[in-house]
């Protein structure tokens, strides 16, 4: 789950429409992506995280945050509307809604190889926005940051 090349030396910042609020100090972004925990019932406790679990659980609060603050994702209730970057070229502007996972996401999964988990995952991504398994190339066709950003939603599922 560790990736470290990604730069998120600007989330964070504040700028006229996230700025710190009143409760903590949390920006906007930040009381969002909490919420979202809440909602779905992920824990979001780092101090209680082992380092590795908190190293990988910051580096996922912090991608949210980004694309919160570049209003390409937008939290409601449960669900996320994720709005692709310019930087998927086939499937730029397409919005996705990430629900929460069924049981048609879990068995997205089955019926491939223990060798085959990128597969497996990326099943799985695709069920959670809803996308049919004939329809899979909207998921393989993104570019890495909008697929980074999908599989962190599945890996919070994954792992709850």
């Amino acid at each position: 789950m560790r990736n470290n090349d990604n730069d998120f030396s600007s989330v964070g910042e504040t700028n006229a429409q996230d700025t710190a609020a009143s409760d903590g100090g949390m920006t906007l972004a930040e009381q969002e992506f909490i919420a979202y925990c809440e909602a779905n019932e992920f824990d979001y406790d780092e101090a209680g995280m082992d380092e590795d679990n908190r190293r990988d659980f910051v580096r996922i609060k912090k991608r949210f945050m980004k694309a919160i603050a570049e209003k390409r994702l937008v939290i409601d209730g449960c669900k996320i509307i994720y709005t692709v970057s310019d930087r998927s070229k086939e499937t730029a502007g397409t919005k996705f809604t990430i629900s929460r996972p069924n049981g048609r996401a879990l068995l997205a999964m089955d019926g491939h190889k223990d060798t085959q988990q990128q597969t497996k995952l990326m099943n799985y991504m695709a069920a959670l926005c809803g996308i049919p398994k004939h329809d899979i190339g909207k998921i393989s066709s993104l570019d890495k940051k909008d697929y980074q950003l999908i599989q962190d939603v599945a890996i919070l599922f994954l792992t709850e």
